[in-house]
C-alpha cells in the first residue's frame, strides 16, 4: 500500500475512536510508522489530508443510478460506511469540506440523471440545474443537522435519512420543480 493510502486509512480508522482535535501529524505518523517529514511531503496538514480523502472518494456507483432514489441510496450507503469520519469532519474546522463534498457530488449526480431525460420535469437544462442544486442543498443541510447529534448511530442515521428522503422525493421535489417552472416562465 502506498504511503498516501496508509495516511488516509489511518486517519479514518483513528476518527472512529478519537475526536479530530486529538489527531495530529505526530499521532498519525506513529500509527503508520513513518516520520513527520513523510507526512509533510504529501500534505500540508491534517485538513489537507481530509480534503484529499474527500476529493478521491469513489462514488461511481451513483453514476449508474437510474433515478434520484437510487442515487440517494448510494450516498446513504457511503455515509453509513464512513459515518464516523464524516461526522467528525463535519464537527471540526473542516465542516465546509464535508458540506461541499456532499453537496457537490450529489448535485452533479442528480443533474446528470435528470438532464439525461429532460422530459422528466419538462424543464430546460438551467431549470434542471436549479432543481438539482436546491435538492442537493437540502440533503447536505439535513446530513449536517444529523452529524451534529453526538448520540446518533450510523443505523439510526440511515433510518432517519430514509424517512427524510421519502418525504423529500414525494413532497419537496415536486415543489422545487414547480418553482423552477415558474422561474423559467418569467
Amino acid at each position: 500500500m502506498i504511503t498516501e493510502a496508509k495516511f488516509k486509512y489511518a486517519l479514518k480508522d483513528m476518527m472512529r475512536t478519537m475526536p479530530l482535535e486529538d489527531i495530529n501529524v505526530t499521532v498519525l505518523c506513529n500509527k503508520i510508522g513513518c516520520h513527520r517529514q513523510t507526512f509533510y511531503y504529501h500534505y500540508q496538514d491534517v485538513y489537507d489530508l481530509i480534503a484529499a480523502i474527500l476529493l478521491n472518494e469513489d462514488l461511481s456507483a451513483a453514476d449508474k443510478a437510474k433515478d434520484a432514489k437510487g442515487a440517494l441510496k448510494v450516498y446513504l450507503a457511503y455515509v453509513k460506511e464512513n459515518f464516523f469520519f464524516l461526522r467528525a469532519t463535519y464537527n471540526s474546522a473542516a465542516r465546509d469540506l464535508t458540506d461541499d463534498f456532499i453537496f457537490g457530488k450529489l448535485n452533479a449526480t442528480l443533474f446528470n440523471i435528470w438532464s439525461a431525460s429532460p422530459k422528466t420535469f419538462d424543464l430546460k437544462k438551467e431549470g434542471i440545474r436549479t432543481v438539482a442544486r436546491r435538492f442537493a442543498h437540502i440533503v447536505a443541510d439535513e446530513f449536517g443537522y444529523c452529524f451534529k447529534d453526538p448520540k446518533l448511530t450510523a443505523e439510526r442515521f440511515v433510518n432517519r435519512m430514509n424517512k427524510f428522503f421519502n418525504s423529500l422525493l414525494e413532497e419537496i421535489l415536486p415543489a422545487l420543480v414547480v418553482m423552477s417552472k415558474k422561474e423559467e416562465s418569467k
